[in-house]
């Protein structure tokens, strides 16, 4: 274990147990992931360091919010999730500015979108940004109709206070955990072997992110697509969440301690 920087006082009970628990389950070498497709990787982790699966919008373990990724992935890592205010936006923008997924089922649109701070390209058809204003404290989501450039007549927001607690209380301190991944008949195992603790994250720095450009925010609305299955065609929301490459992490935090 290679210590960066101090160790804060009141996670040092909790930070012992955390990476004594990692290190047994990294000294397991490959193990059978308890879960199929992209979320099995952080399911199997959760269960080996004896975390019940719950919805309560919390840290993982104890004060500690939990981020696994197989080992070279390219994928950004998702900060958190958090629906849009006002209650319910998210149903009226899938409806208006989805596409028509299945030919069958008319009824089931999806809609998927990375948003920055500058208009992008949805759908050939529509403009989305994130416009943050500090005088009224939230950052707005704004559409607009490319062929007309005219902004769409919603309004859909985040209040900054909602941000700020969500970052006090989810990410005050994060571990990244990195693993091995090999495919089996069965399905695929992973070995967790490397994993980065991050202290004390700060709203100002996540802000500056994104006025930069360097954090994203997703819009990732879409449906079953398993044939034959129960679930075949019905909405799945995978929740709106604000994501960062993983090499810009260590700019929303002060500290850093490499396990």
């Amino acid at each position: 274990m290679r210590q960066e920087h101090l160790i804060p006082d009141d996670l040092n009970s909790e930070l012992e147990k955390f990476i004594a628990g990692f290190e047994k389950i990294r000294a397991m070498g490959f193990v059978k992931s308890h879960r199929t497709h992209n979320t099995g990787i952080g399911k199997t982790l959760e269960d080996l360091m004896g975390i019940e699966e719950n919805n309560i919008d919390g840290p993982d373990f104890g004060n500690i919010e939990i981020k696994s990724q197989r080992a070279f992935s390219g994928s950004k890592v998702t900060l958190f999730t958090k629906s849009p205010e006002p209650r319910g936006v998210n149903s009226i923008m899938r409806e208006k500015y989805g596409i028509q997924k299945y030919e069958d089922r008319p009824e089931i649109k999806e809609l998927h979108a990375s948003i920055f701070t500058k208009f992008n390209r949805v759908y050939g058809k529509w403009g989305f940004r994130m416009n943050p204003d500090d005088a009224q404290r939230k950052i707005y989501l704004e559409i607009k109709e490319l062929e007309t450039d005219k902004l769409e007549d919603i309004e859909i927001w985040y209040d900054y206070e909602t941000i700020e607690k969500i970052i006090e209380n989810k990410l005050r301190f994060l571990a990244y955990v990195e693993a091995d991944r090999r495919k089996t008949e069965g399905g695929e195992e992973f070995h967790y072997k490397a994993c980065t603790i991050f202290f004390n994250s700060s709203f100002d720095k996540f802000m500056d992110l994104l006025k930069n450009n360097q954090i994203q925010y997703d819009i990732r609305i879409g449906s079953y697509k398993t044939p034959g299955r129960k679930n075949y065609g019905k909405l799945h929301d995978h929740g709106s969440g604000f994501r960062i490459n993983k090499s810009n992490m260590a700019k929303i935090f002060e500290t850093q301690q490499i396990v």
